[in-house]
């Protein structure tokens, strides 16, 4: 396995800089697909991505036609983790903006110098990364077209502003993996404080997402909030979107 690049980007709205990380698979063909990951240096350690990447590749036929970049987005200290993905986090705002108007444009420029071409966009975080996902997601409905969310944290406001949003401007279509374990409800967040519903909110977020018409594979497991659940479900989440 080969170890990511890394690029360092200056971030005038969270004020520091940051390390992100480059996995590219690459191809001759000039399409490109991307997939930002939310705490993606723990997806590399811990999730096991790249082994997953290569597991999904390797039982592909004619798939390396398609050259297919991973962009792993540092998730900072438990504590800027919760402030930064968690919609009532204190610099949640910054770091939306960071994402969509510094991380972003940064590594497209990088893909147009190159000659290449992003056929499709996607983002993919685990718990709070999933939340986050789903919010930068709808700051620009259009440029996304895959979200894998697993055992997502999605508070009542994102409800409302997704139903919002699609009635805004209902041209948007998104390509959804959802998968939550059925030991998920009534998990306790120690730094916050707080209790999540995990189970009962993805099938909320669910319902939601079938009634707009989405794209969506969703998925139940007897399984808790925990790193070996979503390391295991991590192949099949990326085949979703190296496949679809």
């Amino acid at each position: 396995m080969s170890e990511p690049a890394k690029k360092y980007i200056k971030s005038n709205f969270l004020k520091k800089g940051l390390a992100y990380g480059l996995l590219s698979y690459e191809s001759e063909c000039k399409d490109v697909d991307v997939l930002f990951v939310q705490d993606g240096w723990d997806y590399l350690e811990i999730g096991k991505i790249e082994e997953g990447v290569e597991k999904v590749l390797n039982g592909t036929s004619g798939r390396g036609r398609i050259e297919i970049i991973l962009v792993l987005v540092p998730p900072g200290t438990s504590d800027e983790r919760y402030h930064y993905y968690h919609p009532n986090g204190r610099q949640h705002k910054e770091y939306i903006d960071f994402f969509t108007k510094e991380l972003v444009p940064d590594v497209l420029e990088d893909i147009k110098l190159k000659g290449k071409k992003v056929r499709r966009m996607g983002l993919l975080g685990d718990s709070l990364g999933a939340t986050v996902s789903l919010t930068i997601a709808m700051q620009q409905p259009n440029l996304w077209t895959d979200l894998l969310l697993q055992s997502g944290v999605f508070p009542e406001v994102l409800y409302e502003k997704l139903k919002t949003l699609y009635t805004k401007k209902k041209e948007f279509h998104w390509n959804i993996y959802q998968v939550v374990g059925l030991q998920e409800d009534n998990f306790y967040y120690a730094l916050s404080e707080e209790v999540f519903h995990i189970l009962t909110h993805n099938r909320k977020l669910m319902e939601l997402f079938s009634s707009l018409s989405m794209n969506l594979t969703y998925y139940e497991e007897n399984e808790g909030h925990l790193w070996t659940f979503w390391q295991r479900d991590l192949p099949r989440a990326l085949d979703f979107f190296i496949h679809k």
